[in-house]
């Protein structure tokens, strides 16, 4: 796990047809590690078994292309220069940010350090650089801590014959505890990813040696003292002395005496061939289950990143973030009126709609919000995606007839690796909040339907109450008039007239957008729609714009059509949900919450701001 090392280079030259690309990878990591003095020297093999090195003495970058980017790769597939080629080489564009970090934070005296230090208390303190420096340069540049992640198990931590080479149990675990809980402690990977890995070191250490080694970890995380290590030393030295602690209550061998992590140390070993211990090979594939969580979890964390980049470009050419916001603020302001006001309108605006009927909700209809509000729960907290990972060891479910056919292959001398094991990743949602807008239609299509999308209104509004969600609501027609405002609760059925000729559909949204600030706010969040989706003139290429920018910024759309949805499906495309079909909500209550359910899903969580 040399990443950060001293000594000769094992790059003699980039060869002649990745001269492009380590120019690019030389110019990227002099900006990223705030530099001009650093040199890349990049393709197959360089840097040795590490997907990347850095040098400090001669300031040499080495990328190892097979590893970085995987096996076989050509030099035209890679250009680091495009934000495409970036998210297309993830694990790439970590392993050179983390070299670029190093060369940016790493820049005490690695031969000092060496000579104070006895071997396993410098070989310490190189392990707890490598969770210092990630976690400073996440905190600089927040956008590169999914391509930190993508690196960090994927390859840096992925190599496991090389982190036990030679080491005894405590010695190899030791690394996993500095290498995997000091990117949790530092923000780089979530625990969840982890969990299983973790509790085996839990249980292995002991919880009071695994608390004291993190203690460690944070505290050497601290240290901003970049060209100076020797504050540093103690919490080495501590971290030694606990190691060789564990490894004497384990009967374990002593840490050796010879090469410090810096110098590569020996072969063999532990980590190598059959020699691996049962316990050691489950660790390893605790491991390998981390990297295949990490890679799902972070892939949407990337493709949520790279969208959030583009949508920033396309805000940038046509309008601010300030202007889409100053808009939304507008029309909440008309419709909703000011904070502890009134809005400037009247209660209905110019709209013809009256309120026509108000009544208790039937037990039914409480029933269908309970049952609307469990679907949004799971939505919210929990399976927000599934993916389905292969792999060629288990854990997970056999998938025999990809091991028949692997098996039919080979015996036709055909080389494949086959993956017949089978398991679920799902990935969770960051921020807890369930924000949801509702838009009802009162225009004269409608009319037959005003008794279910009153009920409809009030199981949504209900349901978001009881899982302790934000919602508003909006009735839109020749004007729009609020039915719900943010931090109200809807108690009663209401029902309105619907005698408009006209649907003014994106003042409805801007309303809603300015009063819960759903595409640029945070965690799930849930436009649903109550209409035919029969609209006249410019309203429906408005519709369909705001569909697609709500998918865009992650807010999911569901579409609660009381036809036989062909307008509506026509308006949301691929980007949202569209459920058809003259709905009775108490009966349909099942189908409502799974719809909604399936939004959230599929638009994702925008975490931050």
């Amino acid at each position: 796990m040399a990443h950060f090392a001293h000594g000769d280079t094992r790059a003699e030259a980039t060869p002649r047809e990745w001269m492009k690309v380590g120019a690019d990878v030389g110019r990227l990591a002099n900006e990223w590690a705030g530099r001009n003095d650093l040199v890349a020297y990049v393709g197959p093999g360089a840097g040795g078994p590490a997907p990347a090195r850095f040098i400090p003495a001669s300031a040499e970058i080495e990328v190892n292309v097979d590893v970085a980017f995987g096996k076989g790769i050509e030099p035209e597939d890679v250009d680091l220069t495009t934000r495409s080629g970036r998210y297309d080489h993830p694990r790439g564009t970590g392993a050179v940010l983390h070299e670029a970090f190093h060369a940016r934070f790493s820049l005490w005296d690695i031969e000092q350090a060496q000579k104070d230090l006895k071997a396993d208390e410098f070989a310490a303190l190189m392990l707890l650089e490598e969770s210092r420096i990630e976690t400073l340069g996440a905190k600089i540049a927040p956008k590169a801590l999914p391509f930190l992640r993508a690196c960090a198990l994927e390859i840096v931590i992925g190599d496991f014959d090389e982190i036990t080479a030679g080491q005894s149990n405590t010695q190899a675990l030791a690394k996993l505890v500095a290498l995997v809980y000091g990117r949790v402690d530092g923000g780089i990977l979530p625990l969840y990813d982890v969990i299983d890995l973790t509790d085996m070191l839990d249980d292995y250490f002991g919880l009071d040696k695994i608390v004291a080694l993190r203690d460690l970890q944070i505290a050497a995380q601290a240290h901003v003292l970049h060209s100076n290590a020797v504050p540093m030393y103690d919490i080495a030295i501590e971290w030694a002395r606990i190691v060789r602690e564990v490894a004497e209550d384990k009967g374990d061998a002593e840490p050796e005496a010879g090469k410090g992590e810096g110098e590569g140390g020996s072969e063999g070993g532990e980590g190598s061939g059959e020699g691996m211990s049962d316990f050691m090979k489950a660790v390893k594939e605790a491991l390998e289950g981390a990297a295949d969580s990490v890679a799902v979890s972070n892939g949407g964390t990337l493709g949520d990143q790279e969208r959030a980049e583009k949508w920033e470009d396309v805000v940038q050419e046509k309008a601010s973030e300030a202007k889409e916001r100053e808009r939304a603020e507008e029309a909440r302001e008309q419709v909703f009126g000011k904070p502890g006001g009134k809005s400037s309108s009247n209660v209905y605006g110019g709209s013809g709609s009256r309120l026509h009927e108000t009544r208790l909700p039937k037990p039914d209809e409480r029933v269908a919000a309970t049952v609307v509000a469990r679907a949004l729960e799971r939505a919210k907290y929990h399976d927000r995606s599934e993916v389905e990972i292969a792999s060629v060891l288990p854990p997970g479910r056999l998938r025999t007839r990809a091991l028949i056919q692997g098996v039919a292959q080979k015996s036709r001398g055909q080389m494949v690796e086959i993956a017949p094991w089978r398991r679920t990743v799902r990935k969770t949602t960051d921020d807890v909040t369930l924000t949801v807008g509702t838009m009802v239609d009162i225009s004269g299509s409608m009319g037959h339907a005003m008794e279910p999308m009153a009920v409809t209104a009030y199981v949504m509004s209900e349901a978001v109450r009881k899982i302790q969600g934000r919602t508003a609501m909006v009735y839109f027609g020749t004007d729009v008039f609020p039915t719900l405002k943010p931090g109200e609760h809807l108690t009663e059925v209401k029902v309105y007239t619907a005698p408009d000729g006209t649907e003014r559909f994106e003042q409805g949204f801007r309303a809603l957008d300015g009063a819960l600030n759903l595409l640029y706010g945070t965690g799930a969040r849930l436009l649903v729609v109550v209409s035919d989706g029969c609209y006249y003139g410019q309203e429906n290429g408005k519709a369909q714009a705001i569909v697609k920018r709500c998918h865009e910024m992650g807010v999911g759309v569901v579409w609660l059509s009381m036809d036989d949805g062909s307008q509506a499906k026509a308006i949301v495309g691929k980007n949202g949900t569209v459920l058809s079909g003259r709905l009775s909500p108490s009966k349909a209550a099942q189908d409502i919450g799974k719809a909604a359910a399936d939004a959230l899903t599929r638009a994702g969580a925008r975490v931050g701001g």
